[in-house]
C-alpha cells in the first residue's frame, strides 16, 4: 500500500491550514475510544480523499494522521492494551497475543483467566495496570464503562480491571461476556442475549449481507492474484463468500460465521450492540463521566484473508466510514457533551505478492519451515536430539532446554550465529540486549531504534530469549487453501507500527498536525480532558486547546 500524491497534498493543505489555537474541549459525559483492528497510517491516508462519512468527520477533528505504536510485538492484544492504559507493552504485561510459558511448557494466550479449567474463561488477570475505565470510577462516584469488540482480547485490554460490562463476539452465540472479565450478573447478560436472539432471528427471516456493491472505483482494484499457494479472483464479495451463500442455511453455518469475521457486516454488527449498550445503560446521563471503549476487528480480518491492497479493503474502507458516519451521528443525538478518540492497535502491509509490486524486497516467509530450518541446525550443531527451540512467533523465539544454563548460552550462541547468516534476517537480539535497551521519557517514538522497539514489548517473565527482526515487507506463514492467512503484522517496522489517532468533539476545529504521537498518549490526555488523576504512564498528555494543565 503506497499513499498517492494527491492523498500526500491533501495532508500537506490541512496541516498548513490547521488552526492556530483549538479551544479546549467541554469535560465529557461520556468518552468513546474507539480501535480499528489492524488500520494503518499508510491505509488511513491512502483512503483519507474518499471518505464522506465518519472518518471524514474524525479527521476533521485534532487528527494526528502518523502516530505510533512503539513497541515492536504489533499484534491484536499488545497494541489494545497501550490505548487506554498509557503503558507500553513491557509494562501491561501484554507482550504478544500469546506467549511460551517455559516454567509450564505451555502457550499462554494473553486473555485467559489463569487457574481456570474452563477453555472460554477470558479475563484481564495477565495485564499488570488498569485503564482510562478504572481511573474514572475511582475518581468519581457512579462513572460506568463499558467495552465492546468482536474479539475478546480487544475489548477486555481496553475495558481493564473494574469493567461494567465487557463484550466480545462468540461465533455461533453471538455477543456474550465471562465472570473472569466483568460483572456476569442477569443485568449485563441479558440485553446481550436479547441482542443475539433478535439478530439471529432476522438473518433466518432474510440473509444476511455481508458485503455491499463494489463502487467504480473499488471495482478498478479487482483482479486475480495468487499469494502463496492459493489462488484470489479478486473480485468483491470474495468467492468464499458467494460460495458459502449458496447454502439455503447459511446463517446457520460455521461457513457464515467464518467470513461474517471477515467481513464489513462484522463492524456494524459491533456499532449497532455499542448503541445498544448505549442506550440500555443510559450512558453519558449519569452522575459522572462514562467511558465506552469499542474496538472494530472486520479490518483486521478482510487484511489478513485478502491483504490490504485490493478490492476487499477498498469496499470495507467505505463501509466502515459509512458505519462510523451513523455511529457518530447517534452519539450527537444523545444531547450530552461527548468525547471520541479513535486509533489502531497496529498497522499492516499488503500481501507480499502485491506489495512486491511497489516494493521489490516485499517477501514471504514460511515461517514454521523456517523454524524448523533452524533446529535442525542447532541439533546438527551441538549433537541433540530434540528440537530446542519453540519459534511458534518466530519474532520470539524460546529456548527451552530446561534449567541446564550452559547448554542455553550454547543453544542461544548457536541459535544467532545461524539467524545472522540468514537472508530474511535483519536483526538479532539476545534477551540480555533487549532488556537493556531503556527508552528515556519524552524520546520521539519516530526516532526509536529496533532494539529499543523491543524494549517496549519486553518482559522478563514472559519474553522469548531472542527476538529477530526480519526485512520490512515480510508476510509470514504460507497460505495453502482458502480462507488462509495471506498478509499481516507483528513487525518492528513503521507500516506495523504507525497508526492514526484522531481525537473529535462536537464543534471541535480542523486542525491537523504531523507531530509524532504515541497510543500512550492517549489515557493521559482523555484522563486530563475528563479531569481525573492518573496512576504513573509511560505516555503524556496531548494539548488539545488546554486541557494539559
Amino acid at each position: 500500500m503506497r499513499i498517492p500524491a494527491f492523498a500526500a497534498t491533501l495532508l500537506a493543505t490541512l496541516a498548513a491550514g490547521a488552526a492556530l489555537a483549538v479551544p479546549p474541549p467541554v469535560r465529557p459525559k461520556l468518552i468513546v475510544a474507539i480501535s480499528v483492528d489492524q488500520f494503518a497510517s499508510e491505509l488511513y491516508r491512502h483512503y483519507l480523499p474518499t471518505y464522506t462519512g465518519g472518518l471524514k468527520t474524525l479527521s476533521g477533528g485534532v487528527a494526528f494522521p502518523v502516530g505510533y505504536q512503539s513497541h515492536a510485538a504489533t499484534e491484536t492484544c499488545p497494541g489494545h492494551s497501550t490505548i487506554l492504559t498509557g503503558r507500553h507493552p513491557a509494562a501491561t504485561g501484554i507482550i504478544a497475543n500469546s506467549w511460551f510459558d517455559a516454567k509450564t511448557g505451555s502457550t499462554v494466550y494473553c486473555v485467559a483467566a489463569p487457574g481456570s479449567s474452563d477453555p472460554n474463561a477470558r479475563g484481564p488477570q495477565n495485564m499488570h495496570v488498569t485503564t482510562l475505565g478504572d481511573w474514572v470510577k475511582a475518581a468519581e462516584p457512579g462513572a460506568r464503562s463499558f467495552a465492546v469488540s468482536g474479539k475478546d482480547r480487544a475489548a477486555i485490554t481496553m475495558a481493564g480491571k473494574h469493567a461494567d460490562g465487557v463484550y466480545w463476539w462468540v461465533d455461533g452465540e453471538g455477543f456474550t461476556t465471562s465472570s473472569f472479565a466483568g460483572p456476569a450478573t442477569p443485568a449485563v447478560t441479558r440485553p446481550a442475549e436479547a441482542f443475539d436472539t433478535a439478530t439471529f432471528a432476522g438473518w433466518a427471516r432474510a440473509k444476511p449481507v455481508l458485503w455491499q456493491q463494489a463502487s467504480a472505483a473499488c471495482a478498478a482494484l479487482e483482479k486475480p492474484a495468487t499469494f502463496g499457494k492459493i489462488a484470489l479472483s479478486g473480485h468483491v464479495p470474495p468467492d468464499l463468500a458467494v460460495q458459502a451463500e449458496a447454502n439455503p442455511h447459511f446463517a446457520a453455518t460455521t461457513d457464515f460465521q467464518d467470513n461474517l469475521r471477515a467481513s464489513p457486516l462484522f463492524d456494524q454488527l459491533a456499532v449497532a450492540f455499542a448503541e445498544q449498550v448505549i442506550a440500555d445503560n443510559k450512558l453519558g446521563h449519569g452522575p459522572a463521566t462514562d467511558v465506552l471503549a469499542l474496538s472494530l476487528s472486520a479490518n483486521d480480518y478482510v487484511g489478513h484473508r485478502y491483504g490490504n491492497g485490493g478490492p476487499e479493503m477498498c469496499v470495507q474502507q467505505a463501509t466502515l466510514d459509512a458505519t462510523l458516519g451513523g455511529f457518530l451521528d447517534h452519539l450527537k443525538a444523545l444531547g450530552v457533551p461527548v468525547m471520541v478518540v479513535m486509533t489502531a492497535d497496529h498497522g499492516a502491509t499488503d500481501a507480499a505478492e502485491r506489495e512486491h509490486d511497489h516494493d521489490p524486497d516485499a517477501s514471504r516467509l514460511d515461517s514454521p519451515a523456517f523454524v524448523a530450518k533452524l533446529n535442525k541446525s542447532v541439533e546438527q550443531t551441538l549433537g541433540l536430539s530434540y528440537e530446542p527451540i519453540v519459534g511458534d512467533d518466530p519474532q520470539q523465539l524460546t529456548i527451552n532446554v530446561g534449567n541446564d544454563s550452559a547448554l542455553r548460552d550454547k543453544v542461544r550462541d548457536a541459535t544467532i550465529a545461524w539467524l545472522r547468516q540468514q537472508p530474511e534476517v535483519r536483526a538479532v537480539y539476545p534477551r540480555a540486549e533487549v532488556a537493556a535497551a531503556t527508552v528515556a521519557p519524552g524520546t520521539d517514538p519516530s526516532t526509536l531504534t529496533t532494539l529499543q522497539r523491543f524494549h517496549e514489548s519486553y518482559d522478563a517473565e514472559r519474553s522469548g530469549d531472542i527476538a529477530v527482526a526480519y526485512r520490512p515487507r515480510t508476510s509470514f506463514g504460507m497460505p495453502r487453501g482458502p480462507g488462509d492467512v495471506v498478509a499481516g503484522h507483528g513487525s518492528p517496522w513503521d507500516h506495523d507500527r504507525q497508526v492514526p489517532i484522531l481525537f473529535w468533539w462536537p464543534g471541535v476545529p480542523a486542525d491537523t498536525r504531523a507531530t509524532p504521537i504515541e497510543t500512550v498518549d492517549i489515557a493521559p490526555t482523555l484522563a486530563a480532558i475528563a479531569q481525573v488523576p492518573t496512576p504513573p504512564v509511560d505516555g503524556r498528555c496531548v494539548d488539545l486547546g488546554g486541557n494539559c494543565r
